[in-house]
């Protein structure tokens, strides 16, 4: 699993930040955790991780969920290092998910509550899963920064990306929002009041984006549709955005269900190809 201590780099940046990250020591359980989350990983990520993921580290006191960092300048062949809050390792997918989608929202109605049920594996497979796409992506070129630069196997070009993308963070007018393009995961966004949760996640699922966090950027599209696809298709977990009221159930979405969503999943064969 390659664990080492986080560079100074990263330690850096997020003291630059005014926080105080600290090196987290893994537990003997903890430790199987993350092998069991490894374990899951589908082909291409296996494959690609191996000769890519530099390390794997965690930090105690860290602000975000994870961090996917070049470790190098060479655009031939691109080595990663993933650090992540270690805080997670406590936590199952339904509680971590749920945790992160209610930064959107804050104040308002506060009868209703956002929730993601997603099964009860743990929180680290699923971040696991999310950040190495990135691994994938970066090392592979699948969605390039550089507009001009081939995408691999045409996984993006013409596909995946096309209609929904105009660059690496312009969504297409077709699925342009005004409540989507203003959520927090959005550059400029705010928090929203709860009053507007289901008319967001209506907005959402009148797109092909299986999540809000997926509309921060082509590259977090990528990795979130192959972590739920993933999740849901081939670990057999839910998937579902529950707002409730009075705790009783007001509006209930799965994205993997939705045809749009659906459309894009014929481009994802690449990850689990054998050879």
């Amino acid at each position: 699993m390659r664990i080492r201590d986080a560079s100074a780099n990263v330690i850096k940046l997020f003291r630059e930040a005014g926080m105080s990250p600290s090196q987290h020591q893994l537990t003997g359980e903890e430790r199987l955790k993350v092998s069991k989350a490894f374990a899951v990983l589908p082909p291409l990520h296996q494959r690609v991780l191996k000769a890519h993921l530099r390390s794997i580290n965690f930090l105690d006191n860290m602000p975000n969920t994870a961090l996917t960092s070049q470790v190098n300048d060479d655009d031939q062949f691109k080595l990663y290092d993933i650090t992540f809050r270690a805080a997670i390792l406590k936590q199952n997918l339904s509680q971590w998910i749920t945790e992160k989608e209610r930064t959107c929202f804050k104040g308002g109605d506060s009868s209703l509550s956002v929730s993601i049920v997603a099964g009860e594996l743990d929180a680290i497979a699923y971040v696991l899963m999310h950040e190495a796409t990135h691994v994938v992506d970066g090392s592979l070129g699948i969605l390039p920064n550089n507009p001009s630069k081939k995408s691999f196997d045409s996984l993006a070009s013409g596909s995946f990306t096309t209609g929904i993308w105009l660059d690496r963070a312009t969504i297409a007018p077709k699925f342009r929002d005004s409540l989507l393009d203003s959520t927090r995961f959005r550059r400029g966004g705010k928090v929203f009041p709860l009053d507007l949760a289901v008319k967001t996640y209506q907005a959402l699922g009148r797109t092909p984006f299986v999540s809000l966090y997926s509309t921060s950027s082509q590259h977090e599209d990528l990795a979130e549709f192959v972590t739920v696809y993933d999740f849901t298709q081939k670990l057999k977990q839910p998937f579902r955005i529950v707002i409730r009221k009075n705790d009783k159930d007001i509006f209930s979405y799965e994205p993997m269900k939705s045809k749009l969503v659906q459309s894009r999943v014929k481009y994802l064969k690449k990850f689990y190809s054998d050879i």
